[in-house]
């Protein structure tokens, strides 16, 4: 009974990650995109906890906030490649927390032109 409880307790407190899939870029519009590569392998995170069921902060956990951390590591950059998203969640009762991880490079979207070839070429 012991080792059962012991096993019950730390499950309970090592809560858990997973991972939420990944993207090729992040940004307002996919149209044939340019990338400029400004910082690689940088993240943003946005956390919400509680104890005792008391949220220390309203609302849930945003993407928009983690996201906004990156973009503000550099004035130039403007979307993100190579983007994972992760969330996690640490459940013990007494404390809680719940977060929102992303992860990939800062870039800037750099315009590019298509020009459309003759068919008899």
């Amino acid at each position: 009974m012991r080792r059962l409880t012991a096993v019950a307790v730390i499950l309970a407190l090592a809560g858990c990650s997973m991972s939420l899939g990944s993207v090729g870029v992040v940004a307002p519009e996919a149209s044939s995109v340019g990338l400029k590569m400004l910082r690689p392998a940088v993240s943003g995170r946005s956390c919400r906890s509680s104890i005792a069921g008391l949220p220390l902060a309203a609302g849930e956990p945003e993407l928009r906030e983690a996201v906004a951390q990156i973009l503000a590591l550099d004035p130039e950059g403007n979307a993100l490649g190579n983007a994972e998203v992760r969330s996690q969640r640490l459940v013990t009762g007494l404390y809680n927390r719940r977060c929102v991880e992303v992860r990939g490079d800062l870039v800037r979207i750099v315009p590019s032109v298509t020009l459309p070839m003759p068919s008899h070429h």
